[in-house]
């Protein structure tokens, strides 16, 4: 699938709700609470040259695994687009995660599958950016418990440092590996 110059950024004041008009009457709900957007006034804007590539950029990664649904895909791309657009910087909150006490030797980069484990439970992200020792991070698992009383949701994001992460069970099949959707060796 590949964006479409139709789409459109479309964001309701009344019901504080962001969307992607995706034509055809379709329309991609935001899953992010305004609290975690940039403040936002009625907007009835064009999906930009830059958002279409965040998009592609990511749609194009997680198709070379067998492990998500088409439409799956289309939702973490858009999800992933709305952050980059219109998310909010973000504190680190590497202390809910365990430290990995020695450096994969990998090259992390947008859009490398990633493991995330709290102590309670591992789950699987995707990494949204890099910026130094930082990493932003996106839920692709329905759920993960941090503690007894605090919880992620799918498409989540969170900000954690680098020496956080850990490879992905997730394989990318031989046939289908892209530039940027796995670990890679350094050379």
């Amino acid at each position: 699938m590949q964006a479409s110059q139709n789409w459109r950024w479309v964001f309701n004041p009344e019901t504080q709700q962001l969307s992607i008009e995706l034509g055809d009457g379709l329309m991609h709900a935001c899953p992010y609470k305004t609290s975690k957007l940039v403040s936002m006034h009625a907007m009835n804007a064009a999906f930009t040259l830059e958002d279409a590539a965040e998009f592609q950029e990511i749609f194009d990664v997680l198709s070379g695994y067998d492990h998500w649904a088409p439409m799956q895909i289309v939702q973490i791309a858009l999800n992933h687009t709305i952050i980059r657009r219109f998310g909010r910087p973000q504190m680190p909150q590497s202390w809910h995660f365990q430290q990995q006490t020695h450096c994969p030797g990998y090259h992390l980069q947008k859009g490398v599958l990633v493991e995330l484990n709290s102590g309670m439970a591992s789950a699987t992200f995707v990494i949204l950016g890099i910026d130094g020792e930082f990493a932003e991070c996106m839920l692709l698992d329905k759920q993960m418990e941090l503690s007894e009383i605090k919880s992620l949701s799918e498409f989540d994001v969170v900000k954690v440092l680098t020496n956080r992460l850990q490879s992905s069970r997730i394989i990318q099949p031989e046939n289908k590996q892209t530039s940027g959707g796995s670990f890679r060796q350094r050379a």
